[in-house]
Protein backbone atom coordinates (compact mmCIF):
# COMPACT_ATOMS: atom_id res chain seq x y z
CA UNK A 1 0.00 0.00 0.00
CA UNK A 2 1.09 3.67 -0.74
CA UNK A 3 1.14 6.36 1.29
CA UNK A 4 -1.13 8.20 -0.45
CA UNK A 5 -3.83 5.45 -0.04
CA UNK A 6 -3.20 5.24 3.55
CA UNK A 7 -3.69 9.16 3.95
CA UNK A 8 -6.71 8.88 2.12
CA UNK A 9 -8.21 5.75 4.20
CA UNK A 10 -6.59 7.77 7.50
CA UNK A 11 -10.12 9.06 8.40
CA UNK A 12 -12.29 6.34 7.75
CA UNK A 13 -10.11 4.28 10.01
CA UNK A 14 -10.47 6.60 12.81
CA UNK A 15 -14.35 6.83 12.50
CA UNK A 16 -14.44 2.65 12.60
CA UNK A 17 -11.94 3.13 15.70
CA UNK A 18 -14.03 5.73 17.49
CA UNK A 19 -17.56 3.67 16.77
CA UNK A 20 -15.90 0.47 17.76
CA UNK A 21 -14.23 1.59 20.97
CA UNK A 22 -17.16 3.45 21.80
CA UNK A 23 -19.23 0.30 21.76
CA UNK A 24 -16.96 -1.59 23.44
CA UNK A 25 -16.63 0.77 26.05
CA UNK A 26 -20.78 0.98 26.50
CA UNK A 27 -21.26 -3.05 26.26
CA UNK A 28 -18.23 -4.19 28.76
CA UNK A 29 -19.98 -1.20 31.73
CA UNK A 30 -22.85 -3.08 31.20
CA UNK A 31 -24.93 0.63 30.74
CA UNK A 32 -22.68 2.06 33.76
CA UNK A 33 -20.46 4.06 31.55
CA UNK A 34 -21.13 7.75 32.05
CA UNK A 35 -21.45 9.88 28.82
CA UNK A 36 -18.34 11.98 30.03
CA UNK A 37 -16.39 8.66 29.93
CA UNK A 38 -17.30 8.28 26.18
CA UNK A 39 -16.31 11.58 25.34
CA UNK A 40 -13.44 11.64 26.94
CA UNK A 41 -12.31 8.37 25.27
CA UNK A 42 -13.30 9.92 21.85
CA UNK A 43 -11.23 12.90 22.16
CA UNK A 44 -8.04 10.40 23.07
CA UNK A 45 -8.82 8.68 19.99
CA UNK A 46 -9.38 11.84 18.12
CA UNK A 47 -6.28 12.73 19.74
CA UNK A 48 -4.50 9.89 18.60
CA UNK A 49 -5.69 10.13 15.01
CA UNK A 50 -4.37 13.88 14.66
CA UNK A 51 -0.88 12.89 16.13
CA UNK A 52 -0.87 10.11 13.40
CA UNK A 53 -1.68 12.19 10.90
CA UNK A 54 0.63 14.83 11.82
CA UNK A 55 3.42 12.43 12.27
CA UNK A 56 2.35 10.85 9.28
CA UNK A 57 2.52 14.37 7.04
CA UNK A 58 6.19 15.25 8.87
CA UNK A 59 7.60 11.87 8.05
CA UNK A 60 6.25 11.54 4.65
CA UNK A 61 8.38 13.47 2.28
CA UNK A 62 11.63 12.28 4.25
CA UNK A 63 10.80 8.84 4.67
CA UNK A 64 9.58 8.80 0.85
CA UNK A 65 13.19 10.52 0.27
CA UNK A 66 14.45 8.32 1.83
CA UNK A 67 13.00 5.00 0.62
CA UNK A 68 14.10 6.74 -2.84
CA UNK A 69 17.37 7.58 -2.20
CA UNK A 70 17.71 3.83 -0.47
CA UNK A 71 16.27 2.16 -3.56
CA UNK A 72 18.53 4.70 -5.98
CA UNK A 73 21.56 3.38 -3.55
CA UNK A 74 20.39 -0.45 -3.97
CA UNK A 75 20.05 0.34 -7.57
CA UNK A 76 23.59 1.75 -7.88
CA UNK A 77 24.87 -1.03 -6.01
CA UNK A 78 23.34 -3.90 -7.98
CA UNK A 79 25.37 -1.70 -10.92
CA UNK A 80 28.29 -1.77 -9.25
CA UNK A 81 28.19 -5.35 -8.43
CA UNK A 82 27.16 -6.20 -11.94
CA UNK A 83 30.49 -4.24 -13.57
CA UNK A 84 32.31 -6.21 -10.67
CA UNK A 85 31.19 -9.32 -11.99
CA UNK A 86 31.45 -8.28 -15.44
CA UNK A 87 35.43 -7.41 -15.00
CA UNK A 88 35.88 -10.80 -13.02
CA UNK A 89 34.86 -12.50 -16.05
CA UNK A 90 36.93 -10.66 -18.12
CA UNK A 91 40.03 -10.97 -15.84
CA UNK A 92 38.93 -14.32 -15.29
CA UNK A 93 39.08 -14.90 -19.10
CA UNK A 94 42.28 -12.64 -19.39
CA UNK A 95 43.94 -15.23 -16.35
CA UNK A 96 42.92 -18.32 -18.73
CA UNK A 97 44.47 -17.14 -21.84
CA UNK A 98 47.30 -16.00 -19.81
CA UNK A 99 48.07 -19.72 -18.89
CA UNK A 100 47.50 -20.67 -22.18
CA UNK A 101 49.95 -18.58 -23.65
CA UNK A 102 52.08 -19.58 -20.81
CA UNK A 103 52.00 -23.19 -21.49
CA UNK A 104 52.65 -22.41 -25.14
CA UNK A 105 55.70 -20.33 -24.09
CA UNK A 106 56.64 -23.25 -21.75
CA UNK A 107 57.03 -25.27 -24.86
CA UNK A 108 58.84 -22.58 -26.76
CA UNK A 109 60.92 -22.49 -23.77
CA UNK A 110 61.54 -25.94 -23.77
CA UNK A 111 62.22 -26.43 -27.82
CA UNK A 112 64.80 -24.26 -27.16
CA UNK A 113 67.08 -25.40 -24.13
CA UNK A 114 66.67 -28.66 -25.93
CA UNK A 115 67.73 -27.40 -29.50
CA UNK A 116 70.83 -25.56 -27.26
CA UNK A 117 71.87 -28.46 -25.75
CA UNK A 118 72.25 -30.17 -29.07
CA UNK A 119 74.14 -27.52 -30.66
CA UNK A 120 76.16 -27.73 -27.47
CA UNK A 121 76.39 -31.40 -27.62
CA UNK A 122 77.39 -31.00 -31.06
CA UNK A 123 80.25 -28.43 -30.50
CA UNK A 124 81.76 -30.39 -27.46
CA UNK A 125 81.77 -33.77 -30.17
CA UNK A 126 83.54 -31.33 -32.66
CA UNK A 127 85.52 -30.10 -30.00
CA UNK A 128 86.63 -33.57 -28.59
CA UNK A 129 87.44 -34.57 -31.73
CA UNK A 130 89.84 -31.97 -33.00
CA UNK A 131 91.43 -32.74 -29.16
CA UNK A 132 91.75 -36.15 -30.27
CA UNK A 133 93.27 -35.26 -33.82
CA UNK A 134 95.58 -32.96 -32.15
CA UNK A 135 96.79 -35.37 -29.66
CA UNK A 136 97.46 -37.94 -32.25
CA UNK A 137 99.35 -35.49 -34.40
CA UNK A 138 101.19 -34.52 -31.54
CA UNK A 139 102.09 -38.01 -30.22
CA UNK A 140 102.16 -39.29 -34.13
CA UNK A 141 105.60 -36.06 -33.99
CA UNK A 142 106.88 -37.00 -30.75
CA UNK A 143 107.17 -40.56 -31.81
CA UNK A 144 108.76 -39.23 -35.08
CA UNK A 145 111.56 -37.13 -32.80
CA UNK A 146 111.62 -40.11 -30.47
CA UNK A 147 112.57 -42.46 -33.13
CA UNK A 148 115.15 -39.78 -34.99
CA UNK A 149 116.57 -38.91 -32.05
CA UNK A 150 116.72 -43.33 -30.87
CA UNK A 151 118.44 -43.42 -34.80
CA UNK A 152 120.99 -40.76 -33.87
CA UNK A 153 122.00 -42.67 -30.98
CA UNK A 154 121.99 -45.93 -32.17
CA UNK A 155 124.20 -44.89 -35.04
CA UNK A 156 126.44 -42.98 -32.59
CA UNK A 157 127.10 -45.70 -31.00
CA UNK A 158 127.47 -48.12 -33.89
CA UNK A 159 129.82 -45.43 -34.85
CA UNK A 160 131.68 -45.94 -31.71
CA UNK A 161 131.68 -49.39 -31.64
CA UNK A 162 132.85 -50.14 -35.10
CA UNK A 163 135.86 -47.74 -34.20
CA UNK A 164 136.60 -49.88 -31.74
CA UNK A 165 136.46 -52.97 -32.93
CA UNK A 166 137.81 -51.92 -36.03
CA UNK A 167 140.74 -50.37 -33.89
CA UNK A 168 141.42 -53.69 -31.98
CA UNK A 169 141.28 -55.37 -35.21
CA UNK A 170 143.75 -53.18 -37.05
CA UNK A 171 145.96 -53.33 -33.79
CA UNK A 172 146.47 -57.17 -34.28
CA UNK A 173 146.50 -57.53 -38.11
CA UNK A 174 147.96 -54.26 -39.65
CA UNK A 175 151.93 -52.71 -39.37
CA UNK A 176 151.82 -49.98 -37.95
CA UNK A 177 152.10 -47.60 -40.97
CA UNK A 178 148.37 -49.49 -42.09
CA UNK A 179 147.14 -49.00 -38.98
CA UNK A 180 147.67 -45.50 -39.00
CA UNK A 181 146.19 -44.72 -42.78
CA UNK A 182 143.28 -46.81 -41.92
CA UNK A 183 142.39 -45.49 -39.14
CA UNK A 184 142.44 -41.72 -40.21
CA UNK A 185 140.33 -43.02 -43.51
CA UNK A 186 137.49 -44.57 -40.95
CA UNK A 187 137.23 -42.25 -38.87
CA UNK A 188 137.14 -39.46 -41.63
CA UNK A 189 134.11 -41.96 -43.11
CA UNK A 190 131.95 -42.20 -39.65
CA UNK A 191 131.97 -38.58 -38.49
CA UNK A 192 130.55 -38.11 -41.99
CA UNK A 193 127.74 -40.31 -41.26
CA UNK A 194 127.64 -39.04 -37.80
CA UNK A 195 126.83 -35.54 -38.88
Amino acid sequence: MSIKTLWRLLPLLAAVAIILSAGTAIAAGGGGVSEHQVWDFIYRIMNFVVVVGVIVILVRKPLKAGLASRTEQIKEELEELEAKREEARREFALMEQRLADAAGERENILAEFRAQGEREMAKIIASAEETAIRIKDQASFTIEQETAMAKAELRREVAEMSASLAEDLLKEKITADDQTRLVGEYLDKVSQEVQ
